[in-house]
Order: C-alpha cells, then sequence, then structure tokens
C-alpha cells in the first residue's frame, strides 16, 4: 500500500541523488581542473577522487531507499518489475559500497608498503576493485533502471519517467562493452548515463511523487 511515509522516502531520497549527481559534477570538473599535469584527461587525485568516492556511497544508499519506495508505488500489475529492480539496486548499492569503502579505508594506506595491492584496490584500470564497481554502475544499475521503468505509466508525465529510466538503463548497460573489451572509451556511454541521465531521472520521480496522492487506509 501507497502510504504518506513512502511517499516522503521516496521524495526526499529522489531529491537527494539529484542533488548529490550534481555536486557529483561539479566536484569531478573541480578535480580534473586541479590535477596535476601529465595525467589522463579525467584522472582524479585526492582530495577530489576522496570526495567522489564519498559522494557515490551517500548516492547508493539513497538509490535503496528510493527504489523501496517505488516497489510500495508500483501497481500490482508492475509489482515483478519493481521487485527485481529493487533486487539489483540493492546488489548494486552493496558492491559499489564495499569497493569504495575499502578503496577509502585500505586502499591508500597500503600505497607505500604494499603499491602492488594498493593498486588493486584503487579505482585506476586495470584493476579488481574498479572492475567490480563498473559491474555495480553498468550491468547492475543498469538493469535495477531497466525493470524500474515499466512501473511508470498513465499520464504523459510518468510516461516520461518511464523513457528516461529506459535511457538511464540502456546507456549504463551499454558501458559494460568497455572493460569486457578493453576499450575504457566506451565507458563513457555509462557515464553519461549514471552521472548525467540519472540525476534528471531522479528529479522528475521526486517531482512526479510530490503530485502524487496516498491511500487514506
Amino acid at each position: 500500500m501507497w502510504t504518506e511515509t513512502d511517499r516522503r522516502l521516496g521524495m526526499s531520497a529522489a531529491a537527494s541523488v539529484a542533488m548529490i549527481g550534481l555536486l557529483y559534477v561539479l566536484t569531478g570538473a573541480l578535480g580534473v581542473v586541479m590535477r596535476p599535469a601529465g595525467l589522463a584527461p579525467l584522472a582524479q587525485v585526492d582530495p577530489y577522487l576522496a570526495a567522489l568516492e564519498i559522494l557515490i556511497m551517500l548516492v547508493a544508499v539513497a538509490l535503496v531507499v528510493l527504489s523501496a519506495a517505488i516497489l510500495a508505488y508500483a501497481r500490482p500489475e508492475t509489482r515483478t518489475c519493481a521487485r527485481a529492480s529493487f533486487a539489483f539496486m540493492l546488489a548494486f548499492a552493496v558492491l559499489t559500497l564495499a569497493t569504495h569503502f575499502v578503496s577509502l579505508a585500505l586502499g591508500r594506506r597500503l600505497a607505500v608498503s604494499h603499491p602492488a595491492l594498493a593498486a588493486q584496490l584503487g579505482v585506476g584500470w586495470p584493476s579488481v576493485s574498479l572492475a567490480l564497481d563498473l559491474l555495480a554502475w553498468d550491468l547492475l544499475l543498469g538493469l535495477a533502471l531497466l525493470f524500474l521503468a515499466p512501473v511508470f505509466g498513465g499520464d504523459r508525465r510518468a510516461i516520461r519517467v518511464r523513457r528516461t529510466a529506459f535511457a538511464a538503463g540502456t546507456l549504463c548497460l551499454t558501458g559494460t562493452i568497455a572493460p569486457l573489451t578493453g576499450a575504457m572509451e566506451i565507458q563513457l556511454v555509462a557515464v553519461a548515463g549514471y552521472a548525467f541521465v540519472l540525476p534528471v531521472l531522479c528529479a522528475m520521480i521526486a517531482r512526479l511523487f510530490a503530485r502524487e496522492t496516498v491511500s487514506s487506509g
């Protein structure tokens, strides 16, 4: 049953993802501008890299709350899709939270004593940590968004949400080609999905939930 608590939590979580997403883009842009000379064009260093990892962890938590609210919001005929979306979103969050927590807690501390291990726990490519994080953001988040899309339908606002969710999920899934083939430039397609389209999607969901009615009983 869709309740006022569900609506408020979903609206707050969606708005949080949109705002954190904007802050992520601004922080990333600042990090690119301030990076030392000689690094790759999109390379990040601390403190900007650490800030980005913290923002990623906050987004993951907010997306789980949003997905739970959408599961409560889903109509009976779309509830299986909503459950699948929630399951993939939960798997995504656990995986990305683990990789970034390990990077923040251990990766930097091992940089001097165990540089090879630290490299595998960092966000550079190729590394185990980044491969797992790409699994989370490209495959698992992409599937979560694709299964989320059918939940929204009816009026034009909801249909726009559905199309935007489908677009974001498709872009994320396309990114899985990058680590599988080594053509990492393809990852920019997924970046467009989760760094730009996803915050727009969440802003749209927040507006939709702000206008929704709830069950009285």
